[in-house]
């Protein structure tokens, strides 16, 4: 079979010839149809996010189950499903607890700790592939199990947004931004998008944002959130960038009682006045991935039609350094997806 391995961090991908894995006990063989591809990709490209190579990278996969190892009763040869991204015990306290994003066993990534599916087969644990529901396709689901379930999860249970919320988003043009622009949006908050281009926040606009901050004419983004909001501030600002002066931003836009919340990982630090937090009761907290639970929901709800992946740029497997150019020269808008077609 074709896949793209790295073969040492920091290295671009390379197209090698491989044999087709055979699920061990507890596993499943995948036949890939759609995966998903963002930033995130990069990041585990240059070895920041440990492991070792060579590897084969991709962990936003949708596709059918061709075998199954011993023991696995939950999937069957013909099935339709999505990976989930973390490799977890599922047996300590915040795996049985419904937060498997903090697992006290981690066992690392998809697509970092052991081969992920940029290749036309991939063997994963089957607790890591999940049905995909009838009327959600490939592409669709591939998106659902990291730019849009990790939305889900942050708008809810962190950054707890409700109807009345005015919500910031830096970096809503991206490919997580923007899904989090639908899901903020579904939950009824007023949106102010922020990003660097006038593309982005044209994106922004179509899906729905209310107010458009360009950081490179407006730098001084908590200025503009108070004003944009009478002076109030934001209830909830949400970083996908991760950079201490964009995560900066993010706290000082806030209103009293407002939460701030870390997705991207960058650089730097944000400085606090713990007298000042104490009594405005601000919120700083990070929102880490999905539990398996909430990238069902996410599939469900994207297969009613409620949220829309956004796909900005589309290649076969076998291209997908094209993808990653794209991405550092910061010209994807909305998400990246390659296909498996011979």
């Amino acid at each position: 079979m074709k896949a793209m391995v790295v073969e040492r961090w920091g290295e671009r991908s390379k197209l090698h010839e491989r044999p087709i894995p055979k699920p061990g006990p507890g596993e499943a063989l995948l036949k890939v149809r759609s995966a998903a591809v963002g930033l995130t990709l990069l990041n585990m490209r240059n070895g920041s996010f440990g492991g070792e190579a060579p590897r084969v990278m991709g962990h936003e996969l949708a596709g059918d189950i061709v075998e199954t190892g011993a023991g696995v009763t939950a999937l069957k040869p013909g099935d339709r499903v999505a990976t989930y991204f973390y490799l977890t015990c599922n047996r300590c306290r915040w795996c049985r607890g419904g937060r498997e994003t903090l697992c006290e066993n981690f066992g690392g990534f998809v697509g970092v700790h052991r081969d992920g599916g940029f290749q036309q087969y991939v063997c994963l644990p089957a607790d890591n592939m999940l049905h995909i529901p009838e009327g959600l396709d490939y592409e669709a689901a591939a998106m659902a199990t990291d730019a849009v379930n990790t939305n889900w999860h942050c708008m809810r249970e962190r950054a707890k947004i409700n109807p009345h919320d005015t919500v910031m988003l830096i970096g809503a043009g991206g490919g997580v931004g923007i899904h989090g622009l639908q899901v903020a949006k579904l939950f009824g908050a007023r949106i102010i998008a922020v990003d660097v281009s006038d593309e982005k926040l044209a994106l922004a606009k179509e899906w729905g944002a209310d107010e458009l901050i360009n950081v490179k004419r407006t730098p001084d983004v908590a200025a503009e959130a108070k004003r944009l909001t009478g002076g109030r501030g934001v209830n909830a600002a949400v970083d996908y960038v991760g950079h201490g002066l964009t995560f900066q931003a993010a706290y000082d836009s806030l209103a009293t009682g407002g939460r701030a919340v870390i997705i991207g990982v960058g650089k730097g630090d944000i400085s606090v006045n713990p007298r000042q937090m104490m009594l405005t009761e601000k919120v700083v907290t990070g929102s880490r991935h999905s539990t398996r639970t909430e990238l069902i929901e996410t599939m469900e709800v994207m297969a009613r039609g409620l949220i829309k992946p956004v796909v900005g740029m589309r290649t076969h497997f076998t291209e997908i350094e094209s993808i990653f150019d794209t991405i550092i020269d910061e010209k994807l808008l909305g998400r990246g997806a390659v296909t498996y077609e011979d």
